[in-house]
């Protein structure tokens, strides 16, 4: 039976790193090995920063298409799924972490979930660097040098580096838009909420459940959740319940009565009346399209 790969050590090629919680690869590399690794649609229980410095293709996020060029960098969350479908000669870098790489390093274990393209379904999740494109590319030159040192790499060094990144390209994002995203944050209980839908989607279905969780009436969730995110509590579960729809019906070969079943639906002929109400087509027909 044909299930989505989740992959769980950041070295997805085995290569008995020294730093078990941070692998920096040479894109180029990858695709010349030709591993199926990338070429499949898979998740992972890391985070994942991918730069392009040269080359074309497609790399295919939670069911959206996205081209690739030079310039371009992509973060990729925990659980998202994604493959890659890049032309041969496309060069640049993965960097894989986990979030306990900066845990100790940090007085805030939130500070990376909470950047804009880590946050859930961030529209920042792509981002085009090109008119900083030397100084992207320098930092990361310069976490590869110290990696490849391996025994004898300073491991809060490359710390520094990829927070010195991050930091750089969220203030891309403030000048961009002309604003302080720290201003903008979504409050820490629509921060708290998403963090449990996207942890017990599969067994919890109702904003009350969560309002319990969060020790807030259900009234009070759902009018925060609409004025910071423009949507209900309710519509938020809903919107994730979809995307793991579509992603199994994509991706696995599973019937829409076996995904009915593990999203924890009564029956198939609720999940596919479900599924076409917010989709517009049933379930085989969305797999066909």
């Amino acid at each position: 039976m044909k299930r989505i790969p989740r992959y769980n050590s950041c070295d997805l090629l085995d290569q008995n790193n020294v730093l078990k919680d941070c692998v920096i690869f040479d894109l180029h590399r990858i695709i010349q090995m030709r591993n199926n690794v990338v070429s499949i649609a898979h998740h992972h229980a890391f985070y994942q920063i991918l730069l392009i410095t040269g080359g074309s293709g497609i790399h295919y996020i939670d069911n959206e298409s996205h081209s690739v060029a030079k310039g371009d960098i992509f973060f990729l969350s925990p659980g998202q799924v994604h493959r890659w479908d890049f032309n041969e000669t496309t060069q640049g870098f993965i960097i894989n972490f986990t979030a306990d790489f900066f845990s100790s390093f940090l007085l805030n274990g939130d500070f990376v979930q909470s950047l804009p393209f880590f946050e859930y379904s961030s529209e920042y999740s792509k981002l085009n660097i090109f008119q900083q494109f030397s100084t992207v590319v320098n930092i990361f030159d310069k976490i590869t040098f110290e990696y490849q040192i391996k025994e004898h790499c300073d491991s809060n060094l490359i710390r520094i580096y990829i927070l010195e990144l991050l930091l750089l390209l969220k203030k891309q994002i403030n000048e961009e838009n002309n604003f302080s995203y720290n201003q903008l944050q979504p409050s820490n209980l629509v921060k708290q909420y998403e963090h449990l839908v996207e942890k017990n989607f599969y067994e919890l279905r109702f904003p009350k459940e969560y309002a319990k969780l969060l020790y807030v009436t259900p009234n009070y969730l759902n009018a925060i959740c609409q004025k910071i995110k423009g949507q209900s509590a309710g519509e938020i579960i809903r919107s994730r319940i979809l995307l793991e729809s579509k992603r199994l019906l994509v991706n696995t070969n599973l019937s829409a009565g076996e995904i009915a079943y593990k999203l924890s639906f009564k029956d198939n002929s609720y999940f596919s009346r479900f599924f076409k109400k917010y989709v517009g087509v049933s379930p085989d027909e969305y797999r066909k399209s």
